[in-house]
């Protein structure tokens, strides 16, 4: 099944193995890459959810906390942790991790009585989604070294092999 030309669809490099994620066909190794067939997988389509706790480690309370941010503009921790019941802390922490997204921006206030507090905003969407795209694709490339990096061991692994003793065993639960 060959998807629509303007979806992004996944490519290979014949030559190296790269990959790559795009609506266009790239090229690698001076050669335009081969569209890489997705039809039946035994992969499922992840949820959003999903998609977020695995690539960005955002937890449903992180996720909580960006959507108030998105939907109430300027607010502190003290603000958002009383709108929405949980510690401040807890709030401080996920805005934190936002913020080194770029899903919010943080900002130091001066306030007039004395002191400071930090002030978060959110990006336009447009921003965050571009922001989550950047993130996803480095997890796929950090992903797909991980599995070159097990092939390779298997192969030395192999290589290494001085006896005929199994090299590797299966576990399974019970």
């Amino acid at each position: 099944m060959t998807p629509p030309a303007d979806e992004t669809r996944l490519f290979e490099c014949v030559t190296c193995g790269g990959v790559g994620i795009g609506d266009n066909r790239p090229t690698c190794c001076g050669e335009p890459m081969a569209a890489t067939e997705t039809g039946d997988t035994a992969v499922s389509e992840p949820s959003l959810e999903t998609l977020l706790k695995t690539v960005f480690d955002m937890s449903g309370t992180e996720l909580d906390i960006c959507l108030c941010v998105m939907e109430g503009g300027e607010l502190t921790v003290a603000a958002l942790a009383e709108q929405i019941g949980y510690d401040r802390s807890v709030v401080a922490r996920h805005l934190n991790h936002l913020a080194a997204f770029g899903v919010v921006e943080k900002r130091r206030r001066i306030r007039p009585e004395g002191g400071h507090v930090y002030v978060y905003t959110p990006q336009p969407p447009e921003v965050v989604r571009e922001r989550l795209r950047e993130e996803f694709l480095s997890w796929v490339r950090l992903a797909t070294a991980q599995l070159d990096d097990l092939q390779r061991e298997k192969v030395e692994a192999i290589a290494d092999a001085k006896t005929d003793e199994r090299q590797w065993t299966v576990f399974q639960e019970q």
